[in-house]
């Protein structure tokens, strides 16, 4: 009674706090310095940390920013060089009319990397970012070290029609229309049991409503969304040649989809680990999706572990040149035609309704009924794409 009274009240301050006209998101406090790389014509945030031989790159998911990787960082740099990245759209980077495709995310880190001098990179994305890094790993082979995926996207596979029900249910409006209540339960559905020290991601997330670069945000939610199902890579992780740790928390309740496929998320993880040459799981206890903030303790120890146990090999080292240093100029962000301009986000006065859109009606070989099971609202259910907290 206790925990849901407290949980009641921060949900009523939260609405006081969105009423307010909202920031930019440059304005939001990091818990971590940041500078911005201009890359091409667009800008991106980053957190650099720790020396070593060897450079970790850390990628966020869906909805989310460098931050989530706040109980990592120190743990990590150690020993290493650390980049952790606000990906284009997200957080502090600019949030231009980008297509925000897989492979576009894939050749803005990329170009980061090459600004910041770094070379063949260890890769650790969660969420969305973990399908990132395996689009990375495909389109430059002989530039990833290796991979770590935490609670990845891309290991499931989705058929047509449901590829096109996801894309069509997480729209900007679906992001920009959602209260603070619907925000908080978004965030939660992240964790096992949300943890009070994540509360400032959705303090973040909803002091940004409304804000000058709110509804450009809303739109890479939105094309985030399709581009994940549009550009999967289940089907080719069999020629990734790296070493790849893949976490999962026992408790991931976005990861399989809830709405169209359910089941079990440590039955998925093995089923998908076994494709990849040369691949582990660790499945943490108490962790949900957000395994790398819920638990890092644990999650931070078996990423150590790996990276030890695969030192990088100077003879695979050789084989693959250090590009020198490139322009930034030489980064083209791809585009979109014609701009997609949306309405500005309605003040969140009055609960926006909640969204359910219906699956496919007639299930197909390629669509199956999709029975309910992931962390998803009762009464705002979330495509688990669309971690509205991040993915």
């Amino acid at each position: 009674m206790h925990r849901l009274t407290t949980t009641l009240l921060f949900v009523l301050a939260l609405v006081g706090c969105a009423a307010k006209p909202g920031k930019s998101f440059r304005e939001l406090d990091y818990p971590m310095a940041t500078r911005v790389v201009p890359i091409g014509n667009a800008e991106i945030a980053v957190h650099e940390r720790g020396q070593g031989e060897r450079t970790i790159v850390l990628i966020h998911g869906l909805g989310s920013y460098m931050p989530v990787w706040t109980h990592n960082l120190e743990a990590l740099a150690r020993d290493h060089r650390v980049i952790a990245i606000d990906l284009p759209g997200y957080g502090k980077s600019s949030k231009a009319n980008h297509t925000y495709s897989m492979r576009f995310f894939a050749q803005a880190v990329r170009a980061v990397i090459q600004e910041l001098g770094a070379t063949r990179p260890i890769l650790v994305g969660h969420s969305m970012g973990g399908q990132i890094a395996m689009t990375y790993a495909l389109a430059y082979p002989g530039e990833v070290e290796a991979l770590v995926l935490s609670s990845p996207a891309g290991l499931e596979r989705f058929g047509d029609g449901e590829a096109k029900w996801l894309s069509e249910a997480v729209t900007p409006t679906f992001t920009c229309a959602a209260d603070a209540e619907a925000i908080w339960v978004r965030h939660a559905q992240n964790f096992h049991r949300p943890p009070r020290d994540a509360e400032f991601m959705v303090k973040d997330r909803v002091a940004v409503i409304g804000g000058p670069d709110f509804a450009d945000y809303c739109r890479a939610v939105s094309r985030s969304v399709s581009a994940m199902v549009d550009e999967p890579v289940a089907d080719d992780i069999r020629d990734i040649d790296v070493p790849v740790l893949v976490l999962f928390g026992e408790e991931d309740a976005l990861i399989p989809n809830p709405i169209l496929h359910g089941g079990s998320t440590v039955r998925l993880a093995k089923k998908a680990v076994k494709d990849f040459p040369d691949g582990e799981l660790v499945v943490l206890e108490k962790a949900g999706h957000m395994a790398q903030f819920e638990q890092p303790r644990e999650w931070n120890e078996h990423v150590l572990r790996f990276l030890a146990a695969h030192p990088d090999k100077p003879d695979e080292a050789s084989k693959t040149k250090a590009k020198a240093k490139r322009s930034p100029n030489e980064f083209v962000p791809l585009f979109d035609d014609a701009p997609a301009p949306i309405a500005p986000a309605p003040a969140p006065v009055t609960p926006a309704p909640p969204v359910t859109p219906a699956p496919p009606a007639t299930p197909t070989p390629d669509t199956p009924a999709p029975p309910p099971t992931e962390t998803i609202e009762p009464t705002t259910p979330i495509v688990p794409m669309s971690e509205e907290a991040p993915r």
